[in-house]
């Protein structure tokens, strides 16, 4: 009499297993639509305003490999989000994960971009539009 019912209880738990399954795959496809929604609409914000988005600006251990484009954009940006008070070129290389000498190659090649206060090791850096 217990065999029926420890066999019927085996093959409840294995069917409640597969509809756990089917609701994972379900929830995951749902997610997975939902992130595409979401970057196509941080797309667009990004193509309006003009800046990156948060899924554009990438964190990777070592030196990200980015384009000189890219790296334009992306001191603009935390130059102008974060340096009210101004950055020196080693803070902006440390938010971008880049190396401070190619910060500073790029402030040199590109003098326009950025608002310069001070000389030396002082010297902190201002977005031009704030």
């Amino acid at each position: 009499m217990h065999a029926p019912i420890t066999e019927e209880i085996t093959q409840l738990q294995k069917r409640l297993a597969q509809l756990q399954e089917q609701a994972e795959d379900v929830l995951r496809q749902k997610l997975k639509e939902a992130r595409a929604v979401v970057a196509d609409l941080e797309m667009q914000l990004s193509e309006i305003t003009g800046r990156p988005t948060a899924t554009q600006i990438k964190v990777v251990k070592g030196f990200a490999p980015l384009t000189a484009e890219d790296l334009e954009i992306q001191i603009l940006f935390v130059v102008q989000k974060e340096g009210a008070e101004g950055m020196n070129a080693t803070t902006i290389a440390q938010k971008l994960n880049q190396s401070p000498q190619r910060i500073r190659v790029w402030i040199k090649d590109n003098p326009g971009k950025l608002k310069r206060e001070g000389k030396g090791p002082g010297t902190r850096y201002f977005a031009e539009h704030q």
